[in-house]
């Protein structure tokens, strides 16, 4: 007796091909994050920093505030071990006393909206959370300038390092969070 369903082996070979397909996206993917990574560190950008701040940030304000308090408390023992920050070294941190005054929280806001790749939530002008007010007005001031500093940025040669055999070569191969 014949069925019109396939057999388990097509299942099989037909999920197999999914799969090394996927594999091949993600492969693909991480090449490309490897390279961002690779060419952001040319450029400055410390990585380690850059991955935790990125993964902070995805994973919001509650995971944002635990990571101020681990620090808080390694100052605190550092100081219990003789050895205490300096105003400058708080100071580095961009850590003060009292809130951030509206008006430049709404210029922060602004200007990481800026920077924003275009398609990500909150990147267009129209996502000014204060429009029509003095905050919104330095929302998208910094929003602006920001957007014009990220478009040359964006249009900015990939920087070069020197090959093992002294040939220049862009480079492409940093390590990445989230790597199997």
């Amino acid at each position: 007796m014949t069925t019109n369903e396939p057999s388990q082996d097509a299942i099989d070979a037909t999920s197999l091909g999914i799969i090394r397909a996927a594999k091949g996206a993600k492969d693909k993917k991480q090449g490309e994050l490897r390279a961002a990574y690779s060419t952001a560190d040319l450029r400055g950008l410390n990585t380690d920093a850059a991955k935790i701040a990125i993964k902070l940030r995805d994973q919001g304000q509650e995971a944002i505030d635990e990571h101020f308090k681990i620090f808080e408390r390694t100052a605190h023992y550092l100081k219990l071990m003789g050895k205490e920050l300096s105003p400058a070294q708080y100071e580095m941190f961009g850590l003060r006393q009292g809130p951030t005054p509206e008006t430049e929280r709404a210029e922060i806001e602004g200007r990481a909206a800026g920077f924003s790749l275009d398609g990500e939530p909150g990147s267009q002008e129209s996502d000014n959370p204060y429009p029509g007010s003095l905050k919104g007005n330095h929302w998208l001031t910094a929003f602006r300038q920001a957007r014009s500093e990220r478009n040359s940025v964006l249009s900015m040669k990939a920087p070069e390092s020197k090959g093992s055999d002294g040939e220049a070569e862009t480079q492409g191969g940093a390590d990445d969070e989230g790597e199997e």
